[in-house]
């Protein structure tokens, strides 16, 4: 699926064939593109492959005309990964001047305009609590992504400045950011990377990548069991999803753990399971999924535990279950 920049440069493009236009700036595409009547701006937008006029109108070609200073700064951040919502959510912060020029200039520099549209804070203390309070973040938690809160106090915990983090399951790069911006070294690949912030590789390629014993801090955000049990497991060929699930992730730590140096940290998150899961029907019996213990799972990998954390979104909608430990 491509990407919001990809989207904005099509459009663009197909606007300058579509006037005869060759010449003009995106800005003079877009005003000219407004302008024409609502028959022939529908033939256009289905020329470029968008269902609604709407989101052509008011979100992609809105975007091409907002002036400088910030409309330079808001599309070079589309450039490096911004969606056209985070875009235009940090334009409506821009002028109802809850967001200074300087930050945003700052966010495109860093690649941190995410930690912008964290607008609520977790409570004072909160790391220091039986069970992390952390911000809800509605976006990351659609994406399945850890949460910005919680990167950055792990990172802080079990890393220091000028160490390396590597998170081989970097997803949108959460981890990554936090850890430069936290004044880390910091590596992230996934097999759906963009090449920028985030490498495309497979898990399988991080010691060819990396080489052996480099990380300080080693982060696993793998997919959810849910995720597993919808994309991957196939009940033809396994009968107990729990258990295809925690071998799935044995084998995503063999790949990854040769690159964590001696006494380094494993930083394993993962999101529990409440209530069964009705998943399988075999000779008259309904079997329910659950996670299995991941305290085992490390342990079989020689890993000293070191901490359990349990991580809960402020509305109660999300969790994590954080397990840490030690390589020999």
């Amino acid at each position: 699926m491509p990407n919001a920049y990809q989207v904005y440069q099509r459009v663009l493009q197909a606007g300058r064939a579509f006037l005869n236009w060759p010449e003009a700036d995106d800005s003079q595409i877009a005003s000219s593109l407004l302008e024409l009547d609502e028959a022939r701006f529908k033939i256009f937008t289905h020329q470029v492959g968008m269902n609604s006029t709407k989101h052509l109108r008011y979100t992609v070609l809105a975007l091409a005309r907002v002036e400088p200073p910030v409309g330079p700064l808001l599309r070079e951040l589309l450039a490096v990964g911004a969606s056209f919502v985070e875009v235009h959510k940090l334009l409506s912060l821009y002028r109802k001047k809850r967001l200074e020029l300087a930050q945003l200039q700052k966010a495109t520099q860093e690649c941190s305009w995410r930690a912008l549209l964290t607008t609520r804070r977790a409570p004072v203390d909160w790391v220091n609590r039986p069970v992390w309070i952390f911000p809800a973040d509605k976006r990351n938690r659609r994406l399945e992504g850890l949460n910005p809160a919680i990167a950055e106090v792990l990172i802080q915990r079990y890393s220091e400045p000028g160490g390396l983090v590597v998170d081989p399951m970097a997803g949108q790069g959460t981890v990554v950011q936090k850890a430069l911006e936290l004044g880390r070294k910091a590596w992230g690949s996934d097999i759906a990377g963009d090449g920028r912030l985030v490498q495309k590789m497979e898990i399988a390629g991080l010691v060819d990548a990396l080489g052996e014993e480099v990380a300080d801090l080693l982060v696993l955000h793998p997919p959810t069991f849910s995720w597993f049990a919808r994309n991957v497991f196939d009940p033809r060929i396994h009968e107990h999803p729990e258990t295809d699930y925690t071998n799935w992730l044995s084998r995503h730590l063999e790949c990854a753990l040769p690159v964590l140096k001696p006494r380094g940290r494993l930083v394993l998150i993962v999101r529990p399971e409440h209530k069964p899961r009705r998943f399988i029907r075999h000779q008259g019996l309904v079997r329910w999924a659950f996670v299995a213990p991941l305290e085992l799972l490390l342990s079989e990998q020689d890993l000293e535990p070191l901490h359990y954390h349990l991580a809960v979104s402020e509305d109660g909608e999300e969790d994590w279950s954080i397990f840490v430990g030690l390589k020999p």
